[in-house]
């Protein structure tokens, strides 16, 4: 992830487009970028993400836990070990189904997203069960190949369980509502043994997820 010095003429993704890498600078300025076509009340979670981003950017990540509380998940991308994805429940969410994700390098809080799974309601619950049958207990190139899948964005290690996360973009096949990223999970056997759709309610980066080379 990372900040754009400006939001004007650009738009988001990668967290979804992706260039989850861009212009990065740690002395850049903190702009929110809100991500195109989002339901209604997104004005009020890019407000709260512009006020918390404006108090974690290039604090140590003791700052992001002291905000959230307990971690869900720390993942570490597979190109640069000095870049983490940090994850933490959504307090008051009581369908649990949105995180904070907050991107450090080497230490330092860089960029802050609000992501929701299945954001695009039973349109999402119905694209999972489709692509679930497609993937589940298969390898990354058959995922790939049997859910027509393009390459990942990234490729993230969860540290605690060492399980592998690999993110694609498909917006390809989503209405512009809907869900940016299919997020697979895999066991010590490289098997797929989970999937998510994953939506961006708001965001300070255009890309949340991509991987460095992006």
């Amino acid at each position: 992830m990372t900040y754009q010095r400006s939001v004007r003429g650009a738009w988001p993704l990668q967290l979804l487009a992706c260039g989850l890498l861009l212009s990065v600078s740690a002395g850049c300025r903190l702009h929110p970028v809100s991500l195109a076509s989002m339901a209604i009340g997104d004005a009020i979670n890019d407000s709260d993400v512009k006020k918390r981003q404006e108090k974690l950017f290039n604090q140590p990540v003791a700052a992001a836990d002291e905000m959230f509380g307990a971690r869900e998940e720390t993942l570490v991308y597979a190109d640069d070990a000095n870049r983490e994805l940090i994850t933490y429940p959504v307090k008051g969410d009581l369908l649990n189904s949105q995180n904070w994700a907050v991107e450090s390098r080497s230490g330092k809080l860089v960029a802050l997203s609000r992501v929701k799974r299945n954001i695009d309601g039973v349109e999402d619950v119905i694209k999972t069960a489709a692509i679930k049958s497609k993937v589940m207990g298969k390898s990354p190139a058959e995922c790939r190949r049997d859910a027509e899948l393009k390459e990942p964005l990234a490729t993230l290690r969860n540290r605690d369980s060492g399980e592998v996360l690999r993110v694609y973009d498909i917006r390809n096949w989503t209405n512009s509502r809907g869900a940016r990223y299919c997020v697979l999970r895999f066991d010590g056997q490289d098997r797929c043994n989970n999937i998510r759709l994953i939506g961006v309610s708001a965001s300070t980066t255009e890309n949340p997820v991509a991987s460095s080379t992006e």
